[in-house]
């Protein structure tokens, strides 16, 4: 394909099909993007101003990526090459005062080849549509053997010992260390809905998509069973050089303060096969590991964040408690990063409220068991499987929502209407 603003060669970027677009292809020369919809219209993308037209970059492999505007192909345009390299979806680059001059150099000289009297349209269509689009599974209503569908008759579903699904009562709240420094926390589980099992339908308090659940609302797990060793994903690889560069950095901090990273919590974060799976079904949710920073509950304990949604409207930390002891544990706030000043409607500064923490799992791997088994599932649905198409034991965890399996937590939905008195955290309001 020839560019039809520079007539230079266009390469077609390695990019799977997706339900929007089958191609895209890059100019080569002016890197005018034309894209091949579901429908087969072709069509080039209208001229953007060289500090609003890149993505900034994202590769776990450098420590300041987003200084960097993402040239497509896995480069930057100043040049430097990652294996996963990509553009970040959760911000563009242009015009800052710390981003790479020779990006920016690159975007100008880009920017130059584009002729004047071509910047006023609003692109071209370059061939019609071939036909209708198709379809998406998730565009259509669910047919009666297919996850979603009101009269769907799930599997008779194995329990505990044969799944990590048992049945039984959950927390309503966590308690992180022993005697009188324990922190305990309101506990939820913080997720999206599960399509109609599971509706997002803000009865609880909600961060962005996700929603504050009651612990005796969610699936209880067999703890137990899981000893740090991602049975239940299966192949988790060797630990990736440039994830382990991260975690050896926060590990040598917390040994200063005699504490250490759990194994389970370094496995998620380097080992080849679990890195970014969470993300894969994250909805948006990214991993983003940064810390330590003490804990604003007790300045002997430490928190790392390591999961975030895409505006980090909350973020998942792992909470090291002083003698040991560790729970994931999420926020609304971005503890990572000094907050800015902030004004009322008199120009006065507000002083913000303290931070909130919420006990979320006992364990890194507990956490991301639920979160996996239910990202999985929302796809299952979207993509409108039938039963025999999903894992049984994620049908297991879904079967608890279904009528006599479990009450959904409504007749108690307050999360922290057990958090005691006397401990650390109690102030935090219920849901």
């Amino acid at each position: 394909m020839r560019c039809d603003i520079c007539d230079h060669e266009s390469a077609k970027w390695d990019l799977p099909p997706s339900r929007w677009t089958r191609e895209i292809w890059i100019c080569t020369w002016c890197f005018a993007v034309v894209r091949v919809g579901g429908d087969g219209a072709t069509v080039r993308q209208a001229y953007s101003e060289w500090d609003l037209r890149w993505e900034a970059a994202w590769t776990d492999m450098l420590p300041d990526a987003r200084r960097h505007a993402y040239g497509y192909f896995r480069r930057t345009l100043c040049g430097i090459e990652r294996p996963d390299l990509t553009g970040s979806p959760f911000g563009m680059w242009g015009g800052g005062r710390d981003e790479c001059p020779d990006c920016t150099a690159a975007a100008r000289a880009i920017d130059a080849r584009w002729p004047e009297d071509r910047r006023d349209d609003l692109g071209r269509i370059l061939a019609p549509a071939s036909g209708p689009a198709p379809v998406h599974p998730s565009e259509r209503d669910p047919l009666p053997d297919e996850l979603g569908h009101p009269d769907i008759r799930l599997p008779e579903t194995r329990r505990s010992p044969h799944t990590r699904v048992p049945v039984g009562p959950q927390r309503t709240y966590g308690v992180i260390g022993d005697g009188p420094s324990a922190v305990r926390l309101p506990a939820c589980w913080a997720g999206y809905g599960i399509g109609p099992y599971r509706p997002y339908d803000e009865q609880d308090r909600t961060f962005a998509w996700f929603q504050a659940y009651a612990p005796d609302s969610v699936p209880p797990l067999d703890e137990a069973s899981f000893v740090g060793d991602y049975a239940w994903f299966g192949e988790i690889g060797e630990p990736l050089d440039h994830r382990t560069a991260v975690t050896d950095r926060i590990a040598a901090e917390l040994a200063r303060d005699g504490l250490e990273l759990p194994a389970d919590f370094l496995a998620l974060i380097t080992r080849a096969g679990l890195h970014r799976c969470l993300d894969r079904v994250g909805g948006g949710a990214w991993t983003d590991v940064a810390g330590p920073v003490p804990s604003p509950l007790d300045p002997a304990d430490r928190l790392v964040a390591f999961f975030r949604d895409q505006q980090s409207c909350l973020v998942w930390y792992l909470y090291l408690h002083h003698n040991g002891q560790s729970a994931v544990v999420s926020s609304d706030r971005d503890l990572t990063s000094e907050p800015g000043l902030r004004y009322g409607p008199d120009g006065e500064v507000v002083v913000p409220k303290p931070p909130e923490l919420f006990w979320n799992a006992p364990s890194t791997e507990i956490f991301a068991y639920r979160f996996f088994v239910e990202g999985s599932l929302i796809d299952a649905i979207e993509e409108r499987r039938r039963p025999d198409e999903v894992d049984p034991e994620h049908l297991a965890y879904l079967a608890h929502y279904l009528p006599g399996v479990g009450d959904g937590g409504r007749a108690r939905r307050g999360a922290g209407a057990d958090s005691g008195e006397g401990a650390v955290g109690r102030g935090a309001p219920p849901f």
